[in-house]
């Protein structure tokens, strides 16, 4: 089992718009190791609102490669298609849509630092920037946030937090208990949990990878149909769950 820690930057928030930054670090024995990073040609001009973010121009981006061409595609490919590995991120789901638009899917288990900060901490605040002047996560530490880089660090730390209040097994827990009510139209009549359609007929989620738009919905779609030949004519919540984390 693998357990790295991601963040992703962005051209922009339309739908042309690719990821033109990403650091990935593994954990290992909840160390942060050597993060590795890269800077990608998105093929499109980085709008000036995502610059204003992450300070990430045209200028920088024009000579470096397509992310497709690159080591982090094949990297993160590996990574993704295991179950049993753990994405850890702050809200994850919106890099992995991001990294989705690279035809990369990810059926491997999340921790999102975000939903788990929210639940445990009882808190309405809950950006990166917030919740680590709030838990005095980086102290004196020089950390540029907004930054690929930068945003693993601290998601480190606030992991680190988190895992003051609950095991490592309840952050997954927690984290992917919400995919389990995301519900669509699964046979023309009345909306089914996505799990549930994955199991009983997978086919018929095909059709909404091209038009779903929320991160949140298109992870559930790929996680349940990925694994659903574990799962395949079960039906109940607590059993497919079951399944999942053997």
């Amino acid at each position: 089992m693998k357990i790295i820690i991601i963040d992703t930057e962005m051209s922009g928030s339309m739908s042309e718009d690719r990821m033109v930054s990403i650091a990935i670090g593994e954990l290992e024995n909840g160390r942060l190791g050597k993060i590795k990073k890269g800077l990608f040609n998105p093929g499109v001009p980085v709008k000036q609102g995502a610059f204003w973010v992450h300070k990430i121009s045209d200028h920088v981006l024009e000579k470096k490669p397509d992310f497709k061409t690159t080591d982090f595609y094949d990297l993160l490919k590996d990574i993704f298609s295991d179950r049993m590995n753990v994405i850890i991120g702050h809200a994850i789901c919106n890099d992995l849509f991001i990294i989705a638009k690279e035809g990369i899917r990810c059926k491997s288990r999340i921790i999102d630092t975000q939903y788990c900060a929210t639940k445990i901490f009882q808190t309405e605040k809950s950006s990166l920037n917030y919740l680590a002047k709030e838990y005095d996560l980086v102290g004196d530490e020089n950390i540029t946030f907004h930054t690929a880089e930068g945003d693993v660090k601290v998601t480190h730390k606030l992991l680190l937090e988190l895992l003051k209040h609950r095991t490592f097994n309840e952050l997954i827990d927690l984290s992917m208990e919400p995919f389990y009510s995301l519900s669509l139209s699964g046979d023309g009549r009345r909306k089914k949990p996505v799990f549930n359609i994955a199991a009983l007929s997978p086919d018929k989620l095909i059709k909404h990878f091209t038009t779903v738009k929320d991160p949140k919905m298109f992870y559930a779609l790929t996680y349940f149909y990925g694994n659903a030949h574990l799962f395949e004519n079960k039906s109940d919540k607590y059993e497919v769950m079951r399944i999942l984390t053997l």
